[in-house]
């Protein structure tokens, strides 16, 4: 995180996401501002899938960490947006012509309209409903909180079943682990809403938008 105070510049890196998250709340008598890079995760099977492309950067990060894994961008043939927040999804054009899976309700918010264009390339898909299939081993769920048009996807894996969740567990990711969000919190009871039904599918993973995943076991509150 950067402050500005004065003629002062204050840099501030907190020893967890969420403890930069929490300084940049606090932060007295300055102008602060701060990248809160997201987790872009690459699905490989019978599809090679991104979930959430991430920022667009000079030096094409996404199109680099995808070569370093033997995957060209062009061999990308869907990309799953939970939102159309820009640090998730404006490194879309590094990609070739996919298809965009986004939620119907999404597409309608001001801040999907301003990034309109970033969509030129690719073929959008639209979700409609609560929930559903995405393509074998894939499945979404509608959590509405963060964005009206916000989706979690479920996802079969080798070991597991995982949840990416994107921005739905919100910056502490304590406030998932106890079921409980702070009073005042914007949409609150969507939110909470949206954490039960994670909870409810059961997952053995969750992997938020910017923390590192959460493993749950038996213990967890449900």
């Amino acid at each position: 995180m950067f402050a500005l105070r004065g003629e002062e510049l204050i840099e501030l890196r907190g020893p967890s996401t969420a403890a930069t998250f929490d300084a940049y709340r606090k932060m007295p008598d300055s102008v602060p501002g701060m990248i809160a890079w997201p987790n872009t995760i690459l699905l490989r099977g019978p599809a090679t899938v991104v979930v959430d492309p991430g920022y667009q950067t000079q030096g094409d990060m996404l199109e680099g960490a995808l070569r370093a894994r033997g995957v060209e961008p062009h061999d990308v043939g869907t990309v799953l947006a939970t939102h159309l927040h820009s640090d998730h999804v404006s490194a879309l054009t590094q990609l070739g012509e996919a298809e965009l899976v986004v939620h119907e309700a999404e597409l309608r918010t001001p801040h999907a309209v301003r990034l309109r264009g970033l969509r030129d390339q690719v073929t959008v898909r639209e979700l409609e409903g609560a929930g559903g299939e995405v393509m074998p081993g894939v499945r979404w769920i509608h959590t509405p909180g963060h964005t009206p048009g916000h989706v979690s996807y479920l996802v079969d894996g080798h070991d597991g079943k995982v949840a990416i969740a994107g921005d739905t567990l919100g910056p502490d990711p304590g406030w998932f682990e106890r079921m409980q969000l702070p009073d005042g919190f914007p949409e609150r009871d969507a939110h909470l809403a949206a954490f039960r039904a994670l909870r409810e599918a059961a997952p053995d993973v969750v992997i938020p938008g910017h923390n590192p995943p959460v493993h749950l076991t038996a213990k967890d509150p449900r």
